[in-house]
């Protein structure tokens, strides 16, 4: 398809000649590397340069460095810029790159600062990437289709772009998406975006772009979505922050979906992240844009962490219900040995109640997400493909072929709709039941999956499904397959999903994988998600 070998060719064009890495030097990356040490093994960055975008600097220090004048915002971003283009070149994480736009934005906000001494917001100076389907005024916005290239490119900024523009942001890249946006890996015509911890591995998806471009250190912060565990698989498989919200208060208009006008399970908007103050640093900053002035459908509610909340659990504790397994796929070994040690340390903690979580109708909930995302079966998926001839990858084919997927009537959808409203009532009862503040549990069913492997949505979906807020955050642990071995004796399983996910794991192919984990709580808990988180982060990085 021409059409989409001229956008691949552009794209990798944009990248100054000065930034691209040898053919004699990529090679040094055999399939399985951590390719982390790339952009200062490279000899293309300064001591500076690498400095500014270490992994240790999250957005609020390098924001801090810009306001005492250490850094100017054209350092900051041509740093990021060479970072992103290394990672690019490693990785497939990228379908756009403008420096040189970039670089006369920063300009323009140092100006602004010599001389008015104000900063023209709190993000004034930040790069910040952005995935491909949120529009960026002139630039081409997909959904992962060949089928999008033919459409103009986008006449406005969405919603969440303008707020971060106007708060200061600079954006330089957009980060790859799989085809239809509906695979927890990340794989289009754009390429496949591989995990810059292995690259035998996923970075997850379909935010995989941001999360490959984050834990390389090409961006501080980087924009995703979230429909399915869009934004948590990422987290989850490079060792990253994120929350993704409840679904009504982050604004997503003048975005391109892969099916528009299907609204049955709704989407959200939100950061991958390096620390949990950064998470904090998006949400304070979009939501106190108030941007439901500007957005019909978002709901008024300014952020606001509590400070001395009420917590469930005896003598004012906070009441922490762990999900062991979801009752359909046991976790991989490594996830297991990650939820426990985490629990031992928390029922040490003296602010910390620790309970069992039992999960509620977690399979037909699964099930009933599914049939939610292709009411038509698939058919506007197929025929968006087959409009320009492009073939329907794997894993899309795999997620139209699930047995809960068939094309519906009106009345059909109707009762669908009508089950989940039920459901949703049934499971916040069965919270309530459970007497617990949040919901401590693994983010996916392992670590970073093999490339081509990641069939389990249940860890993340779950939640979209009866819509509450989940974070995922990085443990400190990592796979250890001296540690982490294969289960000694047959089990039963319980479940075909599960089953796989069993004879998936060889531990050797997850070396040094970060571990991660998932909190959750009620609808709009979203502010005591982040309270609980910090208190969890005293006890962390583990060890």
């Amino acid at each position: 398809m021409k059409v989409a070998l001229d956008a691949v060719a552009f794209r990798d064009s944009r990248i100054p000649e000065s930034f691209r890495l040898t053919p004699e030097f990529i090679a040094r990356y055999p399939p399985g590397s951590d390719v982390r040490d790339a952009a200062a093994k490279s000899g293309l960055m300064t001591p500076e340069e690498l400095d500014i975008t270490s992994l240790d600097q999250d957005s609020v220090s390098i924001l801090a460095r810009i306001k005492s004048k250490e850094l100017t915002a054209v350092e900051v971003t041509t740093a990021f810029a060479k970072r992103a283009a290394i990672a690019h070149q490693l990785l497939s994480c990228l379908t756009d790159f403008f420096f040189e736009e970039a670089l006369g934005r920063a300009k323009e906000l140092d100006e602004f600062y010599s001389t008015t001494g104000r900063l023209v917001g709190p993000l004034h100076g930040l790069p910040v990437g952005i995935k491909d389907h949120i529009h960026l005024a002139g630039h081409k916005s997909t959904a992962g289709f060949v089928a999008d290239l033919l459409e103009p490119h986008a006449p406005q900024n969405s919603f969440i772009t303008q707020i971060l523009y106007d708060a200061g942001a600079v954006f330089y890249v957009k980060t790859n998406l799989p085809q239809c946006i509906m695979h927890l890996e990340t794989y289009s015509f754009w390429g496949q975006v591989l995990n810059p911890l292995n690259t035998a591995l996923t970075p997850g998806g379909s935010s995989g772009g941001c999360s490959a471009l984050v834990a390389f250190g090409g961006a501080p912060m980087s924009i995703g979505s979230d429909i399915g565990g869009s934004l948590r698989s990422p987290a989850n498989a490079c060792g990253l922050w994120t929350l993704k919200a409840s679904t009504l208060r982050v604004p997503k208009g003048a975005a391109h979906t892969a099916q528009p006008g299907a609204d049955s399970i709704a989407s959200t908007l939100g950061p991958q992240a390096r620390s949990l103050r950064d998470i904090e640093l998006f949400f304070s900053v979009v939501l106190g844009s108030e941007p439901w002035l500007k957005e019909h459908s978002i709901l008024r509610i300014p952020w606001d962490i509590p400070v001395s909340p009420t917590w469930s659990g005896s003598n004012g504790r906070i009441r922490v219900g762990v999900m062991w397994h979801d009752e359909i796929v046991m976790p991989q070994p490594p996830i297991r040995r990650a939820l426990k040690a985490l629990v031992d340390v928390l029922k040490r903690q003296p602010g910390f109640e620790v309970v069992d979580y039992k999960p509620y109708k977690h399979f037909e909930a699964g099930a009933l997400v599914h049939e939610l995302y292709f009411v038509d079966g698939g058919e506007y998926v197929r025929a968006r493909a087959a409009s320009t001839g492009e073939l329907v990858l794997p894993l899309t084919e795999w997620v139209l072929t699930l047995p809960s997927v068939k094309k519906h009537t009106v009345h059909e959808l109707w009762e669908m709709n009508r089950r989940r409203e039920t459901l949703r009532a049934e499971y916040l009862q069965h919270f309530n039941s459970q007497g617990v503040d949040v919901v401590l549990c693994p983010a996916g069913a392992g670590p970073a999956p093999a490339l081509g492997t990641c069939k389990y949505w249940g860890y993340t979906n779950i939640w979209n499904s009866v819509d509450y807020p989940a974070a995922v955050f990085p443990t400190g642990l990592y796979s250890d397959p001296s540690t982490d071995l294969r289960d000694a004796a047959p089990r039963t399983y319980m479940s075909e999903a599960d089953k796989e996910n069993s004879e998936n794991y060889v531990p050797e192919t997850f070396i040094g994988t970060p571990l991660c984990l998932q909190l959750v709580s009620r609808r709009f808990a979203d502010e005591i998600v982040v309270k609980v988180l910090q208190e969890i982060s005293t006890v962390l990085p583990l060890s």
